[in-house]
């Protein structure tokens, strides 16, 4: 199974008197968001279903991504919250349900830096591994076992590879 793994795009940190826990995307991140999914277009790597965290930041790179694909004229993925792939959580549950169903053969995770990493640490048994850091809003295509989970990094796209800002 191919799996897509994004980490959210850039959130609006706001001022230092603000308290959100759940920002929106800033316009760079939204534009950031729209590269990948049109990286994606270009480059035959799109997904059936984009599963998304509950927070907004992860939703609305999810529907950045789904829009572009739509724009393209291609059939856009559904959009789907997992409340467990959440900030702090982990992605090794969604993980695995996605490569115990046969029928999925492309299916993207958006979620956060710590919840991909834990994840991916645990579904090749090395959790006492740190994955290189995932930039705001970068692309990872995974090739996962359908057996166990296991993984392997087939292609990486950051934010400057599509000619913007790396943020970490």
């Amino acid at each position: 199974m191919r799996l897509y793994l994004v980490r959210h795009s850039v959130p609006d940190d706001g001022s230092p008197e603000e308290d959100d826990d759940d920002p929106a995307l800033t316009d760079e991140g939204r534009i950031i968001a729209e590269a990948v999914g049109q990286w994606m277009v270009d480059n035959d790597e799109v997904p059936s279903v984009l599963i998304a965290s509950p927070t907004m930041r992860t939703q609305e790179t999810a529907e950045a991504i789904q829009k572009t694909i739509r724009e393209a004229g291609l059939s856009e993925p559904d959009i789907l919250t997992d409340a467990s792939i959440g900030p702090h959580m982990s992605i090794r549950g969604s993980v695995l349900k996605l490569a115990n169903d046969r029928g999925m053969k492309r299916a993207a995770i958006v979620s956060h830096h710590e919840s991909i990493e834990h994840g991916l640490r645990v579904l090749n048994l090395e959790p006492w591994i740190h994955l290189d850091i995932f930039a705001q809003g970068e692309l990872r295509i995974l090739k996962v076992d359908r057996d166990d989970g296991s993984w392997t990094e087939k292609t990486r796209v950051s934010p400057s590879d599509l000619a913007l800002d790396d943020h970490y």
